[in-house]
């Protein structure tokens, strides 16, 4: 069907630039729970008021984003937004599967989208991963073929999206493509 080759290409493009440029929940949760402080340690004459430190970060940053607007990719826009990443991951993820399971006309099946839906499906599953561990507050050991692929390895993944989303939309018939 048409309306997934469209949705296939518009997704991975989108997956791919979000993998590349957004920020990577999963590097900052680590950085936040290695210099989260222990909680026993702290005396009461030891706590800080967050308002007071927070206010003038905050207001400072959002100046600079503002009038800045080359920063369209680099966080602060609607990339780093946790529930826009599961609407697209969800999205994406669905699309690649009905690649696989609905080809163009004429088009030889599984094979003839290989590629997109490989590539869709993949992006999918490393933005769903880092949403889960966004939300959760349990710690999870992944398999170290996982993280080498769908953590470190995500500008890589991004990359990959975005290249399967061009080479999809320039040669539309190609057998893998």
């Amino acid at each position: 069907m048409l309306q997934f080759y469209f949705l296939s290409i518009m997704l991975n493009l989108l997956v791919g630039i979000i993998l590349v440029y957004a920020t990577n929940f999963m590097e900052t949760d680590k950085v936040k729970a290695s210099s989260a402080p222990d909680f026993d340690e702290i005396s009461g004459s030891d706590v800080i008021d967050d308002n007071a430190l927070g206010v003038e970060e905050n207001s400072v940053a959002k100046e600079k984003s503002e009038k800045n607007g080359s920063d369209f990719f680099k966080g602060g826009a609607f990339l780093d937004d946790s529930s826009f990443r599961l609407i697209i991951a969800t999205l994406a993820g669905l699309t690649g599967v009905m690649k696989l399971l609905s080809p163009i006309q004429n088009d030889v099946p599984v094979a003839g989208d290989i590629l997109p839906a490989i590539s869709g499906i993949a992006g999918s599953f490393a933005l769903l991963l880092e949403y889960y561990s966004h939300k959760t507050s349990l710690d999870f050991n992944m398999p170290s073929i996982l993280e080498s692929v769908f953590v470190s390895g995500r500008k890589y993944l991004g990359i990959f999206c975005i290249i399967a989303g061009v080479l999809h939309f320039v040669f539309p018939r190609a057998l893998i493509l």
